[in-house]
């Protein structure tokens, strides 16, 4: 078992599903060029909704720890240079690299600099599917990641000492985001943002998954307030013993998202204002599914997460950052290559386990040469470690919605 996630060990396998998901989004774009659809059909995007849902959950249940146990709250400046240190070497030495590997337009200048370097590509919609066009989603988790502490000190000051009382507000807190989330979406298809492409940015904030990220900071309120107690609440009894209900219930959103709302995944299909509700709330019940075995049960019971412990697996979730900062590359140069002629002599699909393999090969790299050496940096702040329990790494996720795939 991977060592790395000391108290949430399955974290990582549930990043490398999420990843293959990620990477069979991408991979449709090509596929679907030669003429199949067959990866398009499932929707495969739900991929970044994981992500959310992990970063918070990890995130912030430090923070929600100390305040529900009384401790001291983690220190700001250790966190925010171990945030550092987890997401802008990796991304700077990627960006940097397949900027010169492929010749990307617009990275090298005045204004592509600070916007590209500086993760302010989502406020643009010119640059938002320029330089690493996946990189959109980690412009909304750097934003998320300066929301925790203010959050976290506003949450410190509501008046209780009482410990159930404090859990209701840390659940009535995330609810709140919800409803905040629920509302910004609703008036951005009302603002046309799914018919103007001049609006599509709107899509990209952080207001609009701040419901997935909501979800991932109540799950992680009630992991701690169940934390070394023996009263479980029934449901997580239930979770316990047969993961494999959540999974179920995640792969049965994913058959409706796939195929009852009106949408098949073609490139360039219009979606309406309803299907893109219901396609955003339906990810979410897919991504709940999907995590919440690995955040609550014995680690070692079911066959869900057995299949969790496999250890190319968790390799595969170790390395997700770097396969995320580089499996569209490695895309675009086999595109480059022509590997659409051999792909369409052979196996359309063989698209998807080569850039597998390419995104694992050059992420080990990364992962050995950059994001190691980087984390090794730690210790230069603060005075005592923080323990940062399965710590998150910046989530992958798919393309920008709606501008390159509906």
């Amino acid at each position: 078992m991977n060592t790395r996630a000391v108290n949430f060990p399955l974290m990582d396998s549930i990043r490398a599903i999420a990843l293959v998901s990620v990477v069979a989004a991408h991979t449709s774009f090509f596929v679907a060029l030669e003429g199949t659809d067959a990866l398009t059909k499932v929707r495969f995007d739900f991929g970044v909704r994981v992500f959310f849902m992990i970063s918070a959950f990890l995130i912030y249940r430090p923070w929600v720890r100390a305040r529900m146990r009384g401790y001291d709250r983690p220190q700001l400046h250790v966190y925010a240079w171990r945030r550092m240190l987890r997401i802008v070497p990796a991304y700077w030495v990627a960006l940097t690299v397949i900027t010169i590997w492929l010749g990307l337009v617009g990275v090298f200048t005045w204004t592509g600099v600070p916007i590209y370097y500086g993760f302010g590509q989502i406020y643009d919609n010119v640059k938002s599917v320029g330089g690493l066009p996946q990189a959109w989603s980690l412009c909304v988790e750097v934003v998320f990641y300066a929301m925790i502490p203010v959050y976290a000190a506003l949450m410190r000051r509501l008046p209780t000492r009482d410990p159930g009382r404090k859990l209701r507000q840390e659940l009535v807190g995330p609810a709140l985001l919800f409803a905040v989330g629920l509302a910004y979406k609703v008036f951005i298809v009302k603002a046309g943002t799914l018919e103007d492409p001049d609006l599509v940015v709107l899509q990209l904030n952080t207001l609009a998954f701040i419901d997935d990220f909501a979800f991932g900071m109540a799950l992680a309120a009630i992991s701690v307030w169940y934390e070394g107690r023996d009263d479980v609440a029934r449901p997580l009894q239930l979770l316990d013993r047969f993961p494999g209900i959540a999974w179920a219930l995640g792969l049965i959103a994913l058959w409706v998202v796939s195929t009852k709302v009106g949408l098949t995944g073609q490139l360039g299909e219009p979606v309406g204002r309803r299907q893109y509700i219901e396609r955003h709330f339906l990810f979410s019940i897919v991504a709940l599914g999907l995590v919440l075995p690995a955040m609550f049960g014995d680690p070692r019971r079911g066959w869900v997460r057995k299949l969790l412990g496999w250890r190319p697996l968790l390799y595969v979730g170790m390395v997700s950052y770097a396969v995320y900062l580089y499996h569209f590359a490695v895309l675009l140069q086999l595109d480059r290559w022509g590997f659409a002629d051999v792909a369409k002599d052979e196996w359309a699909w063989l698209w998807f386990p080569t850039a597998i393999a390419g995104g694992v090969l050059l992420a080990t790299l990364s992962y050995y040469i950059v994001e190691r050496p980087a984390l090794r940096l730690k210790s230069l702040v603060g005075t005592k470690p923080e323990p940062q329990p399965g710590e998150a790494i910046a989530e992958p996720a798919p393309v920008a919605p709606n501008r390159v795939r509906a």
